[in-house]
């Protein structure tokens, strides 16, 4: 059995932390605790540790750093101090060996929500009217109660995971951390070259073989600048590690910030630094202008989201994430992040598209030869801004859901479980669809006619996203318990468990244009508006050698025959 090849998980920004917070609590969701159930697909040991407190109980936490500003986490000390107490005078054991210091801040106290109460009174074995609460199987309105991430976040942390920037606060007017020069700056303060560094070199030291690093950012604001320098660091230290990047973007964020013209100039600087300093990068995001503002965004059948709503946004982007990087996390060895990064991107071409759908739109009693035949194209949608998953030379698709037993046999619902009814598929042996064995095979196949990329890999896993709370309710009624399209609309005190999916990363020509488009608006930003950030450090010409930079890249995407 091979050695587990282990990823850490870098997050910078307020976003970043919105996606790592639901793709904590999916991951979470999908843990089992019943030792007589079959082996998970997934290998929970590539992004998470385990480690010993103070009592000598056993944790497992995300082996993961997250940046964020002050007044970010003030849910975090209350609501999750089980794990590890911060507010015992003794330290972990752990924490103690690497005499790491551990900094209790006390923040103004803010009311929990009903999850967050159920949580605490679930935890404390605290029933209501003396019935046990499952938190599971509830449905929770939290849409105006989410302010911030650690408002929904039920995954535990290990202490060295979390780092403030106390030089700026979250929401602050007087002192706005929108300037990618003003990331770059806070690179050189002691936390960050310290203490951080030192506790990313603690992770990398408890690793057996570290694969390489997952990377979410902020590209709009000065976290963009923070992880330049950090992928910086890592290109240094980490040299032959993978580094996957996936600079996000909130809608949410837009249209509050005044300031929105510098978020073009702070996403080139940041794209530009990304093309020297990652593997690969995603851009991510469910509006389709990224950068700038626009009436257009991420449209789904059976999802009714509100994409102003970072909670909403978010639990997609952080489900096609779960979902493409499934290939290199299970048991079965299917993939590597380094052999991904060669397949997707030939000739410098490390800027990818991403795409989701979610849930597929299966309906209850179909098979999976029923819903291809029938299928409404394209399979997926794009969440990389201002561009397509056309004219791609190389992809990766994951779909999830999806069973063997699904290929030809119809599904029956019945007291909630799922059984299967088997038909008798007349086979063609002209009709290569009637000998498929496997839902992977079967995919494959079906892109093959429909798609043309030069090179597809296909993967397919049994395991269903785990949308239950706090994954936000945006599932259609017509979406049953199990994912799958049902006649009767779902009961309204009835959550969504499970669903299907499908995400892909794409090689796609269209980059080429979501580049040029990102050059033409940067370079419209002049005057003033640049002035203050040239304030912090940029001078025009490290402005205009990066504009050109764009240009020069772009041209990359203009080579069809690169494979």
């Amino acid at each position: 059995m091979n050695s587990t090849r282990e990823i850490i998980t870098l997050q910078f920004g307020h976003y970043s932390n919105f996606i790592g917070t639901h793709f904590w609590n999916l991951q979470e969701a999908s843990f089992t605790y019943d030792e007589n159930s079959k082996p998970l697909e997934i290998c929970h040991d590539v992004l998470y540790r385990e480690g010993v407190n103070l009592k000598g109980e056993v944790t497992y936490t995300p082996r993961m750093l997250c940046v964020d500003l002050k007044n970010s986490f003030y849910q975090l000390p209350y609501v999750h101090r089980g794990l590890y107490d911060l507010n015992c005078s003794n330290i972990d054991e752990e924490i103690q060996n690497y005499s790491t210091k551990i900094q209790t801040l006390q923040e103004e106290k803010i009311p929990n929500n009903e999850f967050f109460s159920d949580l605490v009174k679930q935890e404390l074995f605290i029933d209501d009217d003396n019935e046990k609460i499952n938190i599971a199987e509830k449905v929770y309105n939290l849409d105006d109660d989410v302010k911030i991430w650690s408002d929904f976040l039920k995954a535990r942390f290990h202490p060295r995971t979390i780092t403030s920037i106390d030089e700026y606060k979250h929401n602050d007017s007087s002192n706005v951390f929108n300037n990618f020069a003003q990331g770059i700056t806070l690179w050189d303060s002691y936390k960050m070259k310290e203490t951080w560094t030192d506790n990313l070199r603690l992770y990398a030291e408890e690793c057996d073989y570290l694969q390489g690093f997952h990377v979410t950012m902020d590209s709009l604001n000065g976290f963009g600048g923070l992880a330049c320098k950090a992928l910086e660091y890592l290109k240094d230290e980490y040299y032959n590690k993978n580094i996957i990047a996936m600079p996000v973007m909130s809608d949410n964020y837009i249209l509050e910030d005044e300031d929105s013209e510098l978020h073009a100039v702070n996403t080139s600087l940041l794209f530009s630094s990304l093309f020297e300093h990652s593997n690969m990068f995603v851009p991510l995001s469910t509006s389709s202008g990224g950068w700038v503002k626009s009436q257009s965004h991420l449209t789904l059948d059976y999802l009714s989201y509100k994409n102003n709503l970072d909670y909403h946004s978010s639990a997609i982007l952080a489900s096609a994430i779960d979902t493409f990087t499934l290939g290199y996390r299970s048991r079965s060895d299917k993939d590597s992040m380094q052999n991904m990064c060669t397949r997707l991107t030939p000739l410098g071409r490390k800027a990818i598209s991403a795409s989701i759908q979610l849930p597929l739109g299966f309906e209850s009693k179909s098979n999976l030869l029923d819903y291809l035949e029938n299928a409404k194209l394209p399979l997926w949608q794009p969440i990389s801004p201002q561009c397509t998953t056309e004219m791609s030379v190389a992809q990766t698709i994951v779909m999830r859901g999806i069973t063997e037993n699904m290929l030809y046999s119809k599904l029956v619902f019945n007291d909630y479980q799922v059984c299967y009814i088997k038909i008798n598929l007349i086979r063609d042996s002209k009709n290569p669809s009637h000998h498929c064995t496997s839902p992977s095979a079967l995919l494959k196949l079906f892109i093959s006619f429909c798609d043309h990329v030069r090179m597809t890999e296909v993967h397919a896993f049994d395991s269903s996203l785990e949308t239950i709370a706090p994954f936000p309710n945006i599932f259609d009624q017509s979406i049953n318990q199990h994912g799958f399209v049902e006649s009767l609309s779902r009961s309204s005190t009835s959550v969504v468990a499970k669903s299907t999916a499908i995400s892909g990363l794409h090689n796609s020509n269209s980059m080429r244009d979501m580049i040029k488009a990102l050059k033409n608006d940067s370079s419209k930003v002049k005057g003033s508006k640049l002035s203050h950030m040239f304030n912090y450090g940029i001078d025009v010409m490290d402005f205009k050698e990066t504009i050109e930079n764009l240009l020069v890249l772009s041209d990359n995407y203009s080579i069809n025959d690169c494979l």
